[in-house]
């Protein structure tokens, strides 16, 4: 479907918008078309209805908290270390060993929640020109998976009480970074226990984590490391994506005049669906030995890589090794994607290999958690939510009642006439 010439120009006066300005401008704002506060000093009730965000409004926000944006250079020796790639495809947002394929942003808005996940690159830099900025529209469209119908439900007992007022309005989109571990904890263990031979040991019982064997032996014969830092450091890497999505997302909808604010007092299991006071996101839950519920995925469109999406554990890490290096794998001559390099089989010749005893002891560490904790990983939950935000057109009346000027930038006193004018 091609592009109008309005939203041409739309998305060129978003595309020229300065990050600086951006950064100078950035501002929560909740108040809303059709919002109200109940109490307080800045009791208002909005006399102005709902305006839903557009198709291209919620794509450009989609591509620039998740959307695909070329491929990533990979830049280190290629004979060590650099096996950790995950994947080539570059996103908005850094990623540690590029593990994108693992964070999905969910969203809701009036009409339902979806999962926006391009996985596909076409060229080095994927948006150069102004006609590669239909490509925008492109992902959203061809990339966004529906998973329920109508706006989550989202229950108050889940949010901070200063923000219940707020959150989820009719109108607004709702975007949810959601952060799946396994894969890159997986991907960390493959690395550290073949370049630094770490012993990971369990705080609850002060021995190796299914790991004795090669303790033993002298394979794994680096640092001690306590199964909670591991889990703690994996977590903190992976979980810095959200913040990252939610940052950007603001920015561009400072650039583009949209209200916007980042949550950061919420349960993410409640806004997930742990609890019977709403559906929320709909995940699955699993519950491990501790009797509480983690969750692992939505079926069919996000799916951790531990049980019950895998037989095993080491199905599970059979399955990263086959990402990496089977048939097609992204550290194969056969990957059919596009590459950073010049000389892609000049850099897969010097691409180090994991060990067979590298392979087995993370199998029997990943095995020894699940088996022993009923979870992967123990401390905290296979998929979280870090951060979330909400977008929504802002009723610039409120912010002239209350509010100096200056606080409603150019862009947003424009927004309406610009982005919803013929």
């Amino acid at each position: 479907m091609a592009v109008s010439r309005a939203d041409e120009e739309r998305l060129e006066k978003a595309f020229q918008y300065p990050l600086l300005q951006a950064i100078a401008h950035r501002r929560t704002r909740r108040f809303g078309l059709g919002y109200e506060l109940p109490s307080g000093a800045l009791k208002y009730k909005s006399e102005k209805e709902p305006v839903p965000l557009t198709e291209l409004e919620t794509a450009l926000l989609c591509w620039a908290g998740h959307g695909v944006n070329g491929v990533i250079l990979a830049d280190y020796q290629t004979n060590l270390g650099a096996n950790s790639t995950m994947g080539w495809v570059g996103k908005a947002h850094p990623s540690p060993c590029n593990d994108v394929a693992r964070v999905h942003l969910v969203l809701t808005n009036d009409e339902g929640v979806f999962v926006y996940h391009p996985t596909e690159a076409t060229k080095v830099v994927e948006i150069e020109t102004e006609e590669d900025r239909h490509k925008i529209l492109d992902f959203y469209r061809k990339d966004t998976y529906q998973v329920a119908d109508g706006r989550a439900d989202i229950p108050s007992q889940a949010l901070m009480v200063a923000n219940v007022w707020a959150a989820n309005r009719a109108g607004s989109v709702c975007f949810f970074p959601v952060i799946d571990l396994t894969v890159e904890y997986i991907n960390y263990c493959l690395l550290t226990f073949q370049y630094q031979g770490i012993q990971i040991i369990d705080d609850k019982t002060g021995k190796p984590a299914g790991v004795q064997k090669w303790v033993d032996n002298g394979f794994l014969k680096g640092p001690k490391v306590r199964l909670l830092e591991q889990d703690t450091h994996v977590r903190q890497s992976t979980v810095a994506q959200g913040h990252y999505i939610a940052q950007n997302i603001s920015f561009a909808a400072e650039a583009m005049g949209l209200g916007s604010f980042i949550f950061g007092g919420f349960s993410a299991p409640a806004i997930m669906g742990a609890t019977p006071f709403g559906k929320g996101l709909g995940f699955r839950f699993m519950t491990g030995k501790d009797g509480l519920p983690n969750p692992v995925g939505i079926d069919g469109r996000i799916e951790a890589h531990c049980p019950p999406y895998f037989e095993d554990m080491n199905a599970a890490v059979d399955d990263v090794m086959e990402m990496k290096f089977g048939c097609g794998g992204v550290l194969t001559s056969e990957y059919e994607g596009v590459t950073p390099y010049l000389d892609w089989e000049a850099y897969l010749e010097g691409m180090g290999q994991f060990k067979e005893e590298t392979i087995e002891s993370v199998k029997a560490f990943c095995t020894y958690v699940y088996e022993t904790y009923g979870r992967f990983p123990v401390y905290f939950d296979t998929m979280t939510i870090p951060m979330w935000l909400q977008a929504h057109h802002l009723d610039i009346d409120f912010y002239d009642k209350f509010f100096p000027p200056e606080v409603i930038a150019e862009a947003q006193r424009n927004h309406m006439a610009e982005w919803h004018g013929s």
